[in-house]
């Protein structure tokens, strides 16, 4: 599934740079490519928490192939993992604590994934590879 994910993720980011390449000059297709990568970024929910973004701003998130493959990757990773079995919280451990602070203080990567806002449902995987998908298919459509 990791593999099926990275993959869809580089077809789909070269998809868009034959399409922003084949519609124009050399000289104005890199800063173009430069700038829709940077913005993917941003909006991929590694800088910046989705949830935590103004309204007027939140439809990009949409537009960011980062974000789908992220999303996906921490569907496979997380679902099902328990991260503190028999934690007592109680017991001064630096090793608990530390665990607990860098998962937020989740214990389930159920709950991680709803703090990250990504659906839990089976679909919820799938979704993502669906979205890569027609975005490839639609920026090669652009470039024929």
């Amino acid at each position: 599934m990791m593999m099926l994910t990275l993959t869809m993720v580089v077809y789909t980011a070269s998809s868009v740079a034959l399409a922003i390449a084949g519609q124009s000059v050399v000289s104005i297709a890199t800063p173009l490519m430069n700038i829709s990568f940077v913005f993917m970024m941003i909006f991929s929910g590694l800088l910046v928490n989705l949830r935590t973004v103004v309204p007027w701003l939140s439809w990009l998130q949409y537009l960011s192939i980062t974000r789908y493959g992220c999303a996906a990757l921490q569907h496979n990773e997380f679902w099902g993992q328990n991260f503190c079995p028999g934690l007592n919280v109680t017991a001064n451990s630096t090793c608990s604590f530390a665990i607990l602070f860098l998962l937020n203080f989740r214990c389930t990567g159920e709950e991680f994934l709803m703090d990250q806002g990504i659906d839990l449902s089976p679909w919820g995987l799938w979704q993502h590879h669906v979205a890569l998908a027609s975005m490839t298919v639609i920026f090669l459509t652009v470039l024929t």
